[in-house]
């Protein structure tokens, strides 16, 4: 099987367009064996293809009187749709995620996949964890109101640690200092100050508009779940070449996250040659090994360092061989690589994944490491809505995450910026609307997405603590970005208004009936 050029994926191409396939071979057996292609215009895409999850998610939680979190009681359910697709690992990701990044003694986690008559629901950037990452944030907001604290305090009281527990009894390994992460947010987006003067704006009867500023904080883990990496168990081969060059052997794809950017850059320092000295294989399965399919924030943090342990194997191999020293040159290497070809012919070596020592998890209890490792992030939105029109308008989007050792600057703000614009649409504009079971929005006409003008200037920033288990102590970023954009966005649009909205999008018809429904229970003169 060989891996034509394909475009984004964000989940869509995961395992869905394998059905599609099915359909495109029954109707070229139905027609005596001749060639098929099937092609869905957009509307038919729309209509039959996989989307986000919708869910429910109701959360209880006792606090103590200072605001120190003791118990959480979640109930997380998804609408499958007529298909069980990825529901079960989606469902799966959405229940780890669902008590947050905060310390809590007790926690119960119940979740549900429910099958109903919408076409299935599938993978989806963040896979489950953007729904619970938007009710718990949103459920912080309630404690932190009930406590009497602010949106800033309530989180730096319970934020996880080294050496926390999260719900599924894992030992935080991180050495991340979540406080700092947040504050390096705070301080870049002057959130303080903002809040007072949006506070004085706010009070202010000729004003049309109205301000806000909202934080969210949240984690998201990187690889597959529990032993899903271990099942894998995927390899990664680097064949060496004439003059020093290099081949990384891999399955990976490139849908134009940076992958062959990424392990070109990992192989080279590794190798100790030029970067324009490697080359990455076609995922071909007569050519490259299995290392697994280009989902769940693992290309980088997983596949990467089985390219880093099987380049530095050719340098080991090249040493045991007495053809190269300690230190070398990338000219050194080069010569040393052409010897060998003669003496011995062919060199390739190769990396398996084997779990980091510690990882253990019990795939019946759910107990233990969910995650090898999770990247931290504290995400800041600045909004104005139009009291006129009651639409919310961004202004500004700040995200600082911890997503270990940035091998790729350029490429890791990139995914940042790319999955806060997407989370955006998520946020504000894209609903889906079904009726008896099928979708009447399927044009975008009628499904609005964001356009530039929508999407505020967003400033990202890297906090990086090192993984050890990473290829130079990077993690991954894919999901990450996705999951706590909505959330900020809704925070600061309760700034604003002072509404309690509970769910994405945040339509102007959401925003302005509960501005309508606070007057009411206000007792004020409505004007519509």
């Amino acid at each position: 099987v060989i891996q034509a050029v394909t475009g984004g994926g964000f989940g869509g191409k995961e395992e869905y367009p394998s059905l599609i396939a099915g359909h495109a071979a029954l109707l070229s057996w139905k027609a005596g064996g001749v060639p098929v292609k099937v092609i869905y215009d957009r509307a038919e895409d729309m209509v039959a293809t996989t989307k986000r999850h919708p869910s429910r998610t109701r959360i209880r939680t006792a606090v103590k009187p200072d605001g120190e979190l003791v118990a959480m009681d979640v109930v997380f359910d998804i609408d499958g749709g007529a298909y069980a697709t990825l529901s079960a690992v989606v469902l799966s990701r959405g229940a780890i995620h669902a008590a947050g990044p905060y310390r809590c003694p007790n926690s119960r986690i119940h979740a549900r996949a429910v099958a109903t008559n919408h076409p299935p629901h599938g993978a989806f950037r963040g896979f489950g964890a953007p729904q619970s990452c938007f009710a718990y944030e949103r459920h912080m907001e309630r404690v932190a109101e009930a406590v009497g604290l602010s949106s800033v305090a309530i989180r730096r009281k319970n934020l996880l640690g080294p050496g926390d527990l999260t719900a599924t009894s894992q030992v935080v390994e991180d050495q991340i200092d979540f406080p700092a992460l947040l504050d390096q947010a705070l301080e870049a987006s002057d959130f303080e100050a903002k809040r007072a003067a949006f506070a004085k704006h706010n009070a202010d009867p000729a004003s049309h508009t109205r301000k806000g500023i909202g934080v969210a904080t949240f984690y998201h883990g990187g690889g597959f779940t529990g032993s899903g990496e271990v099942h894998l168990a995927s390899v990664v081969g680097v064949e060496a070449l004439r003059g020093g060059r290099a081949r990384v052997l891999a399955a990976s794809t490139e849908i134009g996250q940076g992958t062959n950017t990424i392990f070109s850059q990992i192989a080279s320092d590794a190798l100790g040659v030029p970067y324009e000295w490697v080359e990455v294989a076609a995922p071909d399965t007569g050519r490259v090994p299995n290392s697994g399919p280009t989902v769940a924030s693992r290309t980088c943090m997983v596949v990467g360092k089985l390219v880093q342990d099987a380049a530095g194997a050719v340098v080991t191999t090249l040493r045991k061989a007495g053809l190269l020293g300690e230190e070398h040159t990338p000219e050194q290497l080069a010569a040393a690589v052409d010897s060998y070809l003669e003496r011995f012919g062919e060199l390739r070596t190769f990396s398996q994944y084997k779990p980091p020592a510690g990882i253990v998890w019990d795939d019946k209890t759910y107990r233990g490491a969910a995650y090898a490792a999770y990247g931290w992030a504290a995400y800041v939105a600045e909004v104005e809505v139009d009291l006129v029109t009651y639409e919310p308008h961004l202004r500004g989007f700040w995200a600082v995450q911890d997503i270990g050792t940035v091998i790729n600057p350029l490429l890791a703000a990139g995914q940042v910026e790319g999955g806060v614009t997407q989370a955006i649409g998520w946020a504000l504009f894209e609903e889906v609307r079904w009726r008896e079971g099928r979708m009447i929005n399927n044009q975008l006409t009628n499904y609005i997405i964001p356009t530039a003008a929508d999407v505020p200037p967003i400033h990202v920033a890297f906090a990086p603590v090192p993984f050890a288990h990473g290829p130079s102590g990077a993690k991954g970023v894919g999901e990450l970005p996705m999951d706590g954009p909505a959330p900020a966005i809704v925070n600061a649009i309760e700034d604003a208004l002072g509404i309690d909205v509970r769910r994405v999008p945040a339509l102007p018809e959401v925003v302005m009936e509960a501005v309508l429904a606070k007057r009411a229970a206000a007792g004020e003169v409505q004007h519509v």
